[in-house]
């Protein structure tokens, strides 16, 4: 984002926004353009819009914008790049969701216009904060309805799971709160949602002057819209595709095939019952397909050499670098799978991409787990599993309790009554209960405790692991904390910190995972080849492109090996892998269009060529370039660049 636009933000208090607005390329010359609707698509509170509305309009009166959009303006004598391509459109898998109010017309008949606008402009404000919430954008208010994607304009891993939480947010919003202030019987709303995985080409502009938007062609729309027709009132229903790619984290019911108008096969349909309870991301997406654990030798070697040091009263900690889908997961895994004869104890703390400033999220939901509550629990049902939880945890005094009762949002009663000191002072209390907790169980047992994805910590989880850091040594605790290169971790001084990077697998342990999936088959050499050459030595690259050729009907599976039905010519990408490239791709801003034209190319091209064909200035090359390096989109070797 422009540091124009980040300081403005800043200047009114607002600095919340600063990535949504960055998602979405709000620069600095757009803001003028910015109304209520867009402000509300992004997912702005309304006493925000309010603000910024007001900021806008005083500084569109003022020479500000014209100062600092001549500051913004570059001066070359380079070649100048074309602007046209950000208004074509892009090959993308998109998720789309249709939300749509029940009974809207039959509210017009009882209720003045005036209660049924109202009605519906919060029923649309409280879909688009829930929206906002996941990443989804706006694409469209449609009347009584709206229509969103996830994936476009910026990818974000796991976009299908995003729009399955906001789809149910959506839900508990209208299900928990009345639309309006009477809360009358006859204004009461329902709502039926829609969702929809699948490639499209997404943002072309068409139209003209008022009417002007970007283009979605291709059947996913159609499809997000024909399943909200189909669902009932308060209903979530998605397609297979969607299913498919979120794993284990919801509840689904079978909703059977169902002609759709339009399709010329009959479409199987899921209704969504809500989330489930996992310990981890990793429980919900990969953990039913982990076969034999590959390779590591020496990664897991100190791990459990680090485990004999903590079991021995010498607390540790291992600082478990890596991209995503490398491994860190399953080497964590696999250390739990060696100690499953010893006596000891796992604590797992999951942290959330939803959750970054909601305090002590990983530990609520670990306790959540521990204690057995779940949403459908009363608050005495939740009181009792909580006792009988503090009872089995050796937590024998009240305050700990109440401090527990508190963190987990149970209401208080007389037997917890809720402690009368300030936020301040009952966070201080809140993280020492839970130190001290810790100590308490390793003290009885050896213990493993993980704390997966830190990258999506809260700052006061943060200042929870320091304390536990500061103290572990005289803990019987291995402490596990996994994260993405992106993060920095402020522990890396401690003496009984280990800081370990996972690197790709060599290219025999990545024939070995390849053998494993095809269960000991071989494939054409050609097919291997590119198989192994494509993944390049990520675990989770190679599992889902080596899934996705063996469902592919691509093959023809024999006795000991398989062979192609046709000359091999390209190896489609996974839709799981989809959103997670694309996310990276979409961090580098109008200059991802270099990688892409790179790939088209090929694996290897000498910079002149790219030079040649990109449209961007030498500059701008010259700058972007270093970035794709660094982030393992390319490879230098001299002027030589190998696309990944």
């Amino acid at each position: 984002m422009n540091d124009p636009v980040s300081a403005w933000l800043e200047s009114l208090g607002l600095e919340r926004y600063r990535e949504v607005f960055q998602q979405h390329a709000i620069t600095w010359d757009v803001l003028p353009e910015l109304n209520d609707d867009d402000l509300t698509s992004l997912g702005v509170l309304l006493g925000h819009r309010k603000k910024l509305l007001r900021a806008i309009a005083q500084m569109s009166q003022s020479s500000e914008l014209n100062q600092a959009q001549t500051l913004t303006v570059a001066t070359t004598t380079e070649r100048t790049p074309s602007s046209s391509g950000r208004d074509q459109g892009e090959r993308r898998q998109l998720t789309v969701m249709f939300c749509d109010l029940v009974g809207s017309t039959a509210l017009a008949r009882r209720l003045d216009p005036e209660d049924v606008q109202e009605i519906i402009r919060r029923f649309l404000d409280a879909c688009s904060q829930a929206v906002g919430r996941f990443n989804g954008y706006v694409a469209k208010y449609m009347g009584d309805g709206l229509l969103v994607y996830f994936g476009y304009p910026h990818a974000h891993e796991h976009d299908a799971e995003r729009a399955v939480h906001a789809g149910l947010a959506i839900l508990d919003l209208v299900k928990t709160s009345s639309l309006d202030d009477t809360s009358s019987r006859e204004s009461q709303v329902a709502v039926r949602v829609g969702i929809a995985t699948g490639k499209v080409i997404v943002g072309e502009i068409i139209g003209q002057e008022t009417a002007k938007e970007r283009s979605v062609f291709g059947e996913t729309p159609n499809l997000a819209a024909c399943l909200q027709g189909v669902a009932t009132p308060n209903q979530l229903v998605v397609d297979s595709a969607t299913k498919r790619l979120v794993g284990s984290e919801f509840g689904f019911e079978d909703g059977g095939s169902v002609s759709l108008k339009g399709f010329d096969t009959l479409i199987q349909v899921w209704r969504v019952t809500g989330t489930k309870v996992s310990a981890s991301r990793f429980e919900s997406y990969r953990s039913g397909r982990s076969g034999r654990f590959i390779g590591r030798e020496h990664e897991s070697a100190l791990l459990v050499g680090r485990w004999r040091e903590a079991v021995g009263g010498d607390g540790q900690v291992v600082l478990l670098c890596g991209e995503a889908g490398i491994g860190k997961s399953r080497l964590c895994r696999s250390v739990r799978d060696r100690l499953v004869d010893e006596p000891h104890q796992t604590i797992q703390f999951q942290c959330s991409p939803y959750h970054t400033n909601t305090a002590l999220h990983p530990v609520i939901h670990c306790l959540q787990q521990a204690a057995g509550l779940t949403t459908e629990d009363d608050v005495h049902m939740q009181r009792r599993k909580l006792d009988a939880f503090a009872s089995t945890s050796a937590i024998d005094d009240q305050i700990t309790v109440s401090l527990l009762t508190e963190l987990l949002s149970i209401p208080g009663d007389a037997q917890h009554p809720p402690l009368m000191v300030s936020s301040d002072r009952r966070k201080e209390m809140t993280l020492e209960a839970l130190r001290r907790q810790l100590q308490r169980l390793s003290d009885r047992c050896p213990t493993l405790l993980i704390v997966e994805d830190a990258h999506w910590l809260d700052p006061t989880t943060m200042d929870l692991l320091t304390r536990i850091i500061d103290r572990i040594q005289q803990m019987r605790v291995l402490l596990l904390i996994t994260f993405r290169p992106d993060f920095k971790p402020v522990w890396t001084e401690y003496g009984h910190v280990t800081f370990l990077t996972l690197n790709r697998l060599p290219r025999r342990h990545s024939a070995e995972l390849l053998a494993l999936m095809t269960g000991g088959k071989a494939l054409p050499p050609e097919v291997q080849h590119a198989v192994l050459a494509k993944t390049d030595g990520v675990p989770l690259y190679l599992e889902e492109l080596t899934a996705n050729l063996l469902e592919s009907g691509m093959l023809t599976e024999e006795n000991n090996t398989f062979s192609l039905k046709a000359p091999l010519k390209e190896l489609p990408i996974p839709d799981s892998l989809h959103a997670l490239l694309m996310e990276r791709i979409d961090r580098f801003g109008p200059g991802k269009e270099i990688v892409q034209i790179g790939a088209a190319i090929g694996r290897e091209f000498s910079y002149e060529l790219l030079w040649d064909v990109v449209d961007v200035t030498e500059g701008q090359l010259k700058k972007t370039l270093p970035l794709f390096v660094e982030s393992g989109f390319l490879l230098q070797e001299g002027e030589i660049g190998t696309c990944q």
